[in-house]
């Protein structure tokens, strides 16, 4: 189970991290909007495999305190 959510599948993970987490995609998402150079592994039936936060849906805004810029 995901470590915040504790309702999903924790099906991914974080190799710069210290510790042995696992977490949901949309939490995953949410710890490391501030850390986008972070290694991601996502668990794929058998074993965990490279992934990366722009390919879980992660857009880095690079201004407005990580926010996309306002209307």
């Amino acid at each position: 189970l995901c470590k915040y959510c504790q309702s999903q599948e924790g099906l991914f993970r974080c190799l710069t991290c210290s510790g042995d987490h696992a977490w949901c995609c949309e939490y995953i998402l949410e710890a490391h909007k501030s850390l986008p150079f972070h290694k991601m592994q996502q668990q794929n039936g058998k074993c965990f495999s490279d992934t990366s936060l722009m390919q879980m849906g992660y857009i880095w805004h690079m201004v407005h305190g990580g926010c996309p810029c306002p209307s």
